[in-house]
């Protein structure tokens, strides 16, 4: 196994280089999780943010935000067709402050624009994912003039074409719009660059792909390449009459207009072409678990990327993608297939868990899990109840969006799920993971366990293959065994069996 990027031998990096993966993915710029910093200590973020991150809670900056966020602002012009800004790409644990760390100088630097475009687009695999990170932008965009849209398909096609580009029927060159970040899901980005007349990625300044492993593993319609496409300079050759009357609030500062629009609206000659090729559009990915694929690397046609890893370099046999958020604390119990579920009321109950997030491997078994612990439950105590709700695929988005209102409420103390939920949903309330199906792979228990700061967890019939994982990924040493004495079951099985047996 390879250790961590500063222990490499050259001997391993040359081995990594001959299957392709290029040199600045093998020599990422390290960070130790534990690293932070109070607000005023970062150079570059303007005093209006720093104040809204103050308003909003936020005491320190984490690691991912202390290592991401001056390199982005190290490139603060709207658009410089000199110098290319530099691709981005950041491997952090879930729940370490990744959408902070590009959501504070995406604004930051089109807080500076005057006219309205579409310059920043955060792609997302899912729509519950895709609208939170909408609600973060509008929390920190309060006191600018920005605007953020979503296009995700929660509203109808029309309503969200009228949201991004007005009533306007002209084909207007260049395209127009009413915001200037927009949050969107792959599928419904796609259906609008086909069908929505005056949609235009041309002025984009900056493409963040969040989630990165997920949708570089789902094609979803070849969306990558439709974006990339769209972003590019249009080959017609346009009318150089063309002028650039506006109305009065309409002021145009000198880089409104994004160079890529400039390409395809003038017949410049050769010689002027060739020297604004320089691409504008800045790719940013962020992922947990970010791909090594050469090929999926390739697709991307990164420019003069950089790779920043959060991860523990002082241990040796922790693999780099496989960095969990620092204080977490895991732990591991092997029973009988037929007890895993009396051990999980157990441990419910034993340790006063109010606030658990139950993952299992599918949506069958989320829902007959569920039903057995609400059972067992209708004996119980009101002092002692535990509520338990389960959230799958299944249901409906607006009862979706009800037991997460709930569960952060409290109202909810057992949110029995499948992997819907995660990956990236923000819930600040949870205490405890439980992981009652192992997940097959390593990313997949990185994203799971990231939901919170402390996890514990059952399985039997899955121990071999799980440690045999663990092992692999350098994080067996961070699991401590959980040992249950059966003596201490007992007073369970009584209402545990009724419970079975209703069910029957």
């Amino acid at each position: 196994m390879l250790g961590n990027a500063a222990e490499r031998t050259q001997e391993d990096i040359q081995l990594l280089r001959n299957m392709g993966i290029p040199d600045w993915l093998l020599l990422p710029t390290v960070i130790s999780p534990s690293e932070n910093c109070d607000l005023d200590a970062l150079p570059g973020v303007s005093d209006h943010l720093v104040q809204r991150c103050r308003d909003l809670g936020f005491t320190s900056f984490f690691a991912v935000q202390l290592a991401v966020i001056p390199v982005f602002l190290r490139r603060q012009a709207l658009y410089d067709t000199r110098r290319s800004p530099g691709d981005l790409c950041v491997s952090a644990p879930t729940g370490s402050g990744k959408t902070i760390a590009y959501v504070l100088p995406i604004i930051d630097i089109l807080s500076k624009r005057i006219v309205t475009r579409l310059r920043a687009l955060v792609v997302l695999p899912t729509r519950e994912l895709a609208i939170q990170v909408k609600e973060t932008f509008e929390a920190f965009v309060k006191g600018t003039n920005l605007r953020v849209g979503a296009a995700v398909g929660q509203h109808s096609m029309a309503r969200e074409q009228q949201m991004l580009v007005g009533k306007n029927t002209d084909d207007l060159p260049g395209g127009q719009s009413r915001v200037d970040i927009l949050i969107a899901t792959p599928g419904r980005l796609t259906d609008h660059i086909k069908e929505t007349r005056n949609f235009s990625l041309q002025h984009l300044r900056f493409l963040v792909i969040d989630e990165a492993d997920q949708l570089l593993n789902q094609n979803y319609n070849d969306w990558l390449n439709q974006i990339l496409t769209a972003t590019r300079p249009s080959t017609d050759k346009c009318d150089t009459s063309f002028s650039f009357k506006t109305d009065k609030n309409d002021v145009r500062e000198p880089d409104a207009i994004a160079p890529n629009f400039l390409r395809s609206t003038f017949d410049l000659p050769r010689t002027d072409i060739d020297l604004v090729k320089v691409p504008t559009v800045q790719k940013l990915l962020f992922s947990a678990t970010l791909t090594k694929n050469p090929a999926k690397i390739a697709g991307l046609h990164l420019t003069e990327p950089e790779y920043i890893s959060v991860q523990r370099s002082a241990d040796a046999e922790q693999v780099p993608d496989y960095t969990t958020p620092e204080g977490l604390k895991e732990f591991m119990t092997v029973c009988s297939l037929e007890l895993k579920p009396l051990h999980l009321i157990y441990l419910l109950h034993h340790f006063n868990i109010r606030s658990c997030l139950c993952f299992t491997r599918s949506t069958d078994s989320t829902r007959r899990l569920q039903m057995l612990v609400e059972a067992y439950e209708a004996r119980q105590k009101d002092h002692d109840k535990i509520i338990v709700a389960d959230y799958s695929s299944e249901l409906a988005k607006s009862e979706r969006k009800t037991l997460l209102k709930k569960f952060a409420n409290g109202e909810i103390n057992l949110l029995i799920c499948s992997d819907l939920i995660g990956r990236g949903i923000d819930l600040d309330n949870v205490a405890v993971v439980i992981n009652y199906d192992v997940p097959y792979f390593m990313d997949k228990y990185i994203h799971r366990v990231g939901r919170t700061a402390r996890a514990g967890r059952t399985e039997k019939q899955e121990a071999r293959p799980f440690k045999d994982m663990l092992r692999q990924a350098g994080h067996l040493q961070q699991m401590k065994p959980l040992r249950i004495d059966h003596k201490k079951l007992e007073p369970f099985e009584e209402n545990y069996n009724a419970a079975l047996s209703s069910l029957e």
